[in-house]
């Protein structure tokens, strides 16, 4: 009777145990896994800057905080996508795309602005927009790789297409004020540098991190990028998991040679959340 009895309770124990040694395996797959897909939401606090100045002699436009002078929303819940691939055992690599899109209505300006060759003056009723697209591709390799943590460096190319509109009574070297539109757009190919890697520190559960950077000032052509982030996963199944982190962007550019010439000026941080799917 007492083996009979304690026969249930091993059997239970032993499931258990293979449960938990699945989970286990759920976490510690991810790092041998060839393919993986993230479709995410990300909730930054933004803060943009932008200078455009005159074309055709250089003077210096007015340093727009976009935020504060033109009434563009400081907060914005975009999606994101991440795909990436292994080859082998410690080359891996990865392609991930988002747009943030923002605009404001007939904003009454409280002081003059400058856009290129056109002057807006106080009071005046204007739209704006600011529109920006973020591609990322890299390639890195694992220095260190085991089943339960891998980190590696990491080179690839950041290119963010900006594009800035501001619209409404204007003029033009004094003369008389009329429907003025003033577009920016400008393309940023940054080629970067940076370290990532990956832990799983408890059944079905995993932390990670990345950071890139570079700063080039080259010809009339001078640009930064920073690009950070941390986030925590929990693998549900072997395939799929949810995850939440927090990521932080910086861009800076000037140019003084070509048009637009300016500076642009861009920060955004804040919370994500995201689905991964893993094979």
């Amino acid at each position: 009777m007492p083996f009979r009895r304690c026969r249930p309770i091993a059997v239970a124990s032993g499931l258990l145990l293979a449960a938990t040694g699945a989970q286990a395996a759920d976490a510690t797959d991810y790092l041998n896994q060839k393919l993986w897909v993230q479709l995410g939401a990300f909730r930054p606090s933004i803060s943009s800057h932008i200078q455009v100045d005159r074309s055709n002699s250089g003077t210096t436009g007015t340093d727009l905080h976009l935020e504060d002078e033109l009434g563009l929303p400081e907060h914005k819940t975009l999606g994101t996508l991440l795909v990436g691939a292994r080859f082998g055992d410690r080359w891996r690599a990865e392609f991930e795309y988002f747009s943030l899109k923002r605009s404001a209505d007939k904003t009454l300006l409280e002081t003059e602005i400058v856009v290129d060759d056109t002057t807006f003056p106080v009071s005046a009723s204007v739209d704006s927009e600011f529109d920006s697209k973020v591609a990322r591709a890299s390639v890195g390799y694992s220095f260190y790789k085991t089943d339960e943590a891998e980190a590696g460096a990491v080179a690839g190319l950041h290119v963010t297409r900006f594009k800035f509109i501001v619209e409404g009574l204007g003029q033009v070297d004094g003369g008389t004020i009329a429907v003025r539109r003033e577009e920016a757009a400008h393309t940023v190919p940054l080629p970067t540098v940076g370290a990532y890697g990956t832990w799983s520190f408890a059944p079905s559960w995993l932390a990670s991190g990345r950071a890139d950077a570079f700063a080039i000032n080259y010809k009339g052509h001078k640009g930064r990028l920073l690009n950070f982030q941390a986030n925590l996963q929990y693998r549900f199944t072997g395939n799929f998991a949810l995850g939440a982190g927090y990521r932080y962007d910086q861009y800076k550019l000037t140019e003084t040679r070509r048009d637009p010439r300016g500076e642009v000026r861009y920060t955004f941080q804040g919370p994500q959340v995201f689905i991964d799917a893993g094979f």
